[in-house]
């Protein structure tokens, strides 16, 4: 079935797309956010059963002294779908798609240092990602080009685009308490020829505590912040170069519910707030986001996960609008250290 966006703004939406992207950014900065939900699955230093029913009548046996064994790199593969019925970022004329996201990560990351009390964990990686709309249907929607005019018919796989980050961070944990610091580089590309249309440089910060309430329950507040340094190639919207350039404050609140080894629910609320410092003087955004992640690990290295959440956006930008989002979809991760 054909869509027609009739409105000019819709084509401007259309067209930042590929240009200022602020579709692409945001779920990029959503998986992101997604991924540090995933819980961990949760370590035991119980032996192993030799044969069924070995302990049950001595009962569990554990070992004495664990040998540590020094770990130095990390890598894992994951796969996301979900369904998003605003793909467009828009008050009007939503546009419904899903969305298949596939990452890969390698990572120098050796085992945890104790530092002042505490466990001090450095990474410095890889990741690329491709992000692909429509996969699912054939669905397609009419916009107009000005140049020339005319009326263009468009398949959601025009959208798709690649994701290349350079990361490095650290994260000292004591108790409840963890802190982080890091500065990624992102180069944003379509995926028909490879070209870059946008990128970034981001300095992060994150502090966050965990409350136990009991033992399967426990609630997690964090404050997360960082700076985006960055270019767009070719805009339509505004100077470009800069015009995305802006400061990020983010407050968050998790539950985490162990209901058994297998599967824990973590319901959570977000509030961002974004203020733009570069040829777009003065714009503020304010997003919320509440949802709930089901976590469900399969072994040590291997977890899937189902996701929902919904998103709220209010902004004074010029060349944006207020909007409204629902997402739904899982995912599968796959993860080893060695």
């Amino acid at each position: 079935m054909k869509k027609i966006l009739i409105c000019v703004s819709l084509f401007a939406v259309a067209a930042v797309v590929r240009a200022q992207n602020p579709a692409a950014n945001q779920q990029a900065d959503a998986w992101r956010f997604h991924q540090q939900l995933s819980a961990p699955l949760f370590a035991t230093n119980a032996a192993p059963e030799l044969y069924s029913g070995e302990t049950s009548d001595v009962g569990p046996q554990s070992l004495l002294q664990l040998k540590p064994r020094r770990r130095w790199v990390e890598a894992s593969a994951d796969v996301q779908l979900f369904y998003t019925d605003n793909v467009f970022l828009s008050d009007q004329q939503r546009q419904s798609a899903n969305v298949l996201v596939s990452t890969v990560e390698a990572a120098l990351a050796p085992t945890d240092i104790e530092v002042h009390g505490g466990q001090l964990a450095p990474r410095l990686g890889y990741q690329h990602q491709w992000f692909n709309y429509g996969l699912l249907g054939s669905d397609e929607f009419l916009t107009a080009s000005f140049n020339p005019t005319a009326i263009v018919s468009n398949t959601m796989s025009r959208f798709d685009f690649n994701v290349q980050t350079i990361f490095a961070d650290t994260t000292w944990n004591r108790g409840g308490w963890e802190f982080s610091l890091g500065v990624d580089y992102r180069r944003f590309l379509d995926s028909s020829s490879y070209d870059e249309f946008y990128r970034e440089i981001v300095p992060r910060i994150a502090a966050r505590y965990t409350f136990q309430l009991a033992e399967n329950k426990s609630i997690t507040l964090g404050y997360e912040g960082d700076f985006r340094a960055t270019r767009t190639i070719n805009p339509i919207v505004g100077n470009g170069d800069s015009y995305n350039d802006r400061a990020d404050q983010s407050f968050v609140l998790i539950g985490n519910w162990q209901l058994c080894a297998h599967a824990s629910l973590q319901p959570f609320y977000r509030l961002q707030y974004s203020y733009f410092t570069s040829n777009n003087p003065g714009r503020t955004d304010w997003q919320n986001t509440v949802g709930l992640v089901v976590n469900l690990p399969i072994t040590r290295n291997i977890a899937l996960r189902v996701f929902t959440s919904y998103d709220t956006l209010s902004t004074d930008g010029a060349f944006v609008t207020n909007y409204e989002k629902f997402d739904l979809g899982g995912g599968l991760n796959l993860s080893v250290r060695f």
